[in-house]
């Protein structure tokens, strides 16, 4: 899973796509690893122990990690691999909680403060509020410009016959 996240990092480099290495692939790598890589950690940290010379029985970890979510920062003396286990699970769930608003709300609300700041700037759609080909009061100087191939493609006006259902003005809407 760390591979794959991993695999996202070249396309934002390459694409200089910064927004979604700080609000994507970061929170995500911490997510991942206060949760599974610390259950990781813990299942090396049991195969590396020698539970016959222990005087506790090995630790169920599937357990831990239940119990990681259920009762936050409380660790059995008898589950317990180490001192302040249950202050460190606490931490890196409160970690992982951090990373979900951060993973779904950061990035909308960033490019959705862009798209309002380009707004206000006075962006208009290139085909006006009713879709019709040039927006309403155009000079003729501009549309005979464009008529001899200075500027963008116009579309002609292909009459009622040809209307699209997709683009139905006051005047054809009662005709099916």
């Amino acid at each position: 899973m760390t591979f794959a996240i991993f695999l996202q990092l070249p396309n934002h480099l390459h694409f200089k796509n910064t927004l979604a290495i700080w609000a994507e692939f970061i929170p995500q790598i911490i997510f991942f690893h206060s949760i599974f890589g610390y259950l990781v950690i813990m299942v090396i940290a049991k195969w590396s122990t020698d539970w016959t010379k222990a005087t506790t029985q090995p630790p169920n970890l599937l357990n831990m990690l239940i119990y990681m979510f259920l009762q936050p920062g409380e660790v059995e003396p008898s589950e317990q691999m180490y001192a302040g286990q249950g202050g460190v699970q606490k931490a890196l769930l409160y970690l992982a909680l951090v990373c979900v608003p951060w993973m779904l709300l950061v990035k909308p609300y960033i490019l959705w403060r862009e798209h309002k700041k380009i707004a206000q700037h006075g962006y208009q759609g290139v085909a006006g509020a009713e879709h019709e080909p040039l927006a309403r009061g155009a000079d003729d100087a501009m549309l005979e410009g464009e008529e001899e191939g200075e500027g963008h493609a116009l579309t002609e006006d292909m009459g009622e016959e040809h209307v699209s259902p997709f683009h139905r003005t006051d005047r054809t809407k009662g005709q099916s």
